[in-house]
């Protein structure tokens, strides 16, 4: 029996029907379902798909609370693989998508069309083909390939910053000019003192004209162990997008109905290291990828002219939050009083501060015109307080718009400099997107085609 239930049994011993613990337990248990629940009572009418009683006994809430704990723990335990799916939509079929790592050092690439005739080496991808690249560079002074120049055997923390930099103005050869770039890099003890990469690297970035859109914070629920008995383990890493053109591809909306329930969810990400990492030495997970294609990554993009689709989004009048109890009961008032949508549209005008009481003692109130005013004051007086419900239907998508070519879009395309084992083209090539990458050490390196994410 676990530690959690044990409150739960003791509360069941000796009563014949459902405690009101396990009521509300299983209450807010159901409620994270989409349903409300009241157990033993009728319900509303917004809940017809359920039966109108809901008999229980005690064993039989006990199994149920165990068993949807299970299943809750067991969906925490690897990233949200299909919600990312369902949220990017329908992306394109392509005939051939690309998958591959070509061996290559990373800081001396550049793409097929460039024309140049250097010691680098030519990829197989065009220049400005790339919508995102995530990767994780080696760390300083931490592996040694056994390559010339390669990066992260610099004698200095400075010359190893200077030298990632460079390779980043290379590749932006091959991302389009709305594309991102999420890079995830570590810090460093030399000589008892932490060196401060991540933030050199930011300074470094910023001053070869790169913007710093995000600091993230990959804050780590698991980590390898540490000797050191004079400071704490480090527990985090860091994780920068950047971006050169502010009129980049991003969809927050996407993002926030995936990873933050609908709201904003800050630049902290609580993520594990995957499972079955094989002969890599340190892979990054999977659920870092997720985060990075949901946010920068467009699902289509045009192959002529390189345009991603954007998310339309539109807030529709009666698009409430089911939710909320008091959002049910605005819906309800308003569908069985005299109302327009032309009142709601008004009251989305004048917002909660704009009406009522608040004219009286609030400055710079009542400045919308006349008729708009006393719609929405004629709103207030059928709805009273439910009038504010209305003033943040929630936002929905309606489309995705793209350029005026006419032709078919194609996925977007994921590229790593450094893949290692393939976490970043494994993991997009299992959402749809093109991917492709380069790596010093290709024999990590294994194409997952329709299971990784299992």
């Amino acid at each position: 029996m676990s530690d959690d239930s044990a409150g739960l049994n003791h509360e069941l011993l000796g009563q014949q029907g459902v405690s009101g613990e396990i009521e509300d337990v299983l209450g807010r248990i159901v409620s994270c379902l989409g349903k409300e629940v009241t157990l033993g009572q009728e319900q509303d009418s917004a809940n017809d798909q359920l039966p109108s009683e809901l008999n229980i006994s005690p064993t039989e809430a006990q199994k149920l609370y165990e068993s949807l704990k299970a299943h809750f723990q067991a969906q925490n335990t690897g990233p949200p693989f299909s919600d990312v799916k369902e949220v990017q939509g329908d992306i394109p079929e392509m005939e051939d998508r690309p998958i591959d790592v070509e061996r290559a050092n990373a800081c001396k690439i550049h793409p097929s069309d460039s024309g140049r005739e250097d010691d680098g080496h030519k990829l197989e991808l065009e220049g400005n083909s790339v919508n995102l690249i995530v990767t994780s560079p080696p760390y300083w002074q931490l592996r040694d390939y056994g390559v010339e120049n390669q990066l992260g055997q610099e004698d200095t923390p400075e010359k190893y910053v200077d030298d990632l930099v460079d390779a980043l103005n290379t590749w932006e050869e091959f991302l389009h000019p709305k594309g991102s770039v999420f890079l995830n890099i570590g810090d460093k003890y030399h000589e008892k003192s932490q060196v401060g990469i991540p933030g050199m690297f930011a300074e470094r970035a910023r001053q070869d004209g790169w913007t710093v859109r995000n600091h993230i914070i990959w804050a780590k629920k698991n980590g390898l162990p540490s000797p050191a008995k004079d400071r704490l383990v480090p527990r985090h890493e860091h994780i920068f997008h950047l971006v050169r053109d502010d009129d980049y591809y991003y969809d927050l909306f996407g993002y926030s109905k995936v990873f933050g329930n609908g709201a904003n969810p800050g630049d902290v990400w609580n993520m594990s290291h995957d499972r079955n990492t094989g002969g890599h030495l340190a892979p990054f997970p999977s659920e870092l990828v997720l985060r990075a294609v949901t946010l920068a990554c467009p699902p289509a993009v045009c192959p002529k002219c390189g345009e991603p689709h954007s998310r339309e989004i539109e807030r529709p009048l009666l698009n409430l939050n089911q939710d909320r109890p008091q959002a049910k009961r605005a819906l309800k008032k308003f569908k069985e009083s005299d109302l327009t949508e032309e009142h709601l549209k008004a009251i989305r005008a004048v917002g909660i501060s704009d009406a009522g009481k608040a004219k009286e003692i609030q400055e710079e109130t009542g400045t919308n015109d006349d008729e708009i005013q006393e719609l929405a004051d004629e709103a207030k007086e059928v709805l009273g307080g439910y009038f504010r419900e209305f003033t943040f239907p929630l936002p929905t998508t309606v489309g995705w718009s793209g350029c005026e070519c006419e032709v078919d879009p194609q996925p977007g395309m994921v590229f790593d400099p450094f893949s290692g084992s393939g976490t970043t083209i494994n993991t997009a090539y299992s959402l749809g997107y093109q991917a492709w990458g380069t790596d010093l050490d290709r024999s990590n390196f294994e194409p997952k085609l329709d299971n990784f994410m299992d």
